[in-house]
């Protein structure tokens, strides 16, 4: 019986070894959502900074000027976010904080501010302001380390250790 607790317990401890950095994403969601009071929108979501959510996963381009910029912290990430808002990072000719603004997602060049005009002539002429877009050099799309991949990672870690021990325990039986 000791044995069984002992084995349950390994595995739990194994196959949580990952979820630090899982959870380190959600942090970073969260500080987004709450930044730009943008929970009930589409961009509460891991697609606003990442390309691709399944192993290996990857950030899209609004996420890597995130993660590069000097003051990205996992566990507060919020700094770094205001400090790329003047930037356009998917190259689409909208800085990030109109595509934020307007509910476009801000690594995703297909995804941009819809711009209506209007046939009404306005009273009074405004001047636009303009923004100075500042583009970042290209940079690929960059994988994350395996160690990130947590969650297939530790579900991986953890049918393999059932399967070894289960299969020691077989074997005994024989």
């Amino acid at each position: 019986m000791n044995r069984k607790i002992s084995v349950i317990l390994l595995i739990t401890i194994v196959s949580l070894i990952g979820v630090p950095q899982a959870q380190a994403n959600k942090i970073i969601l969260n500080d987004f959502t709450t930044l730009y009071n943008a929970s009930d929108t589409k961009l509460n979501t891991c697609k606003t900074c990442m390309a691709s959510t399944t192993p290996p996963v990857s950030w899209n381009k609004y996420g890597l000027d995130l993660r590069s910029n000097t003051a990205f912290n996992r566990s507060n990430s919020i700094q770094a976010m205001k400090n790329i808002e003047p930037l356009d990072s998917d190259g689409d000719k909208f800085i990030n904080i109109d595509e934020i603004h307007n509910s476009t997602f801000p690594g995703d060049e297909s995804d941009f501010p819809i711009i209506s005009t209007s046939s009404v002539t306005p009273s009074s002429t405004v001047t636009p302001i303009q923004t100075q877009i500042q583009t970042p050099t290209i940079t690929p799309i960059e994988t994350e380390p395996k160690s990130t991949n947590t969650i297939m990672n530790g579900f991986f870690t953890l049918v393999m250790f059932a399967f070894v021990y289960f299969s020691a325990i077989r074997k005994r039986k024989e």
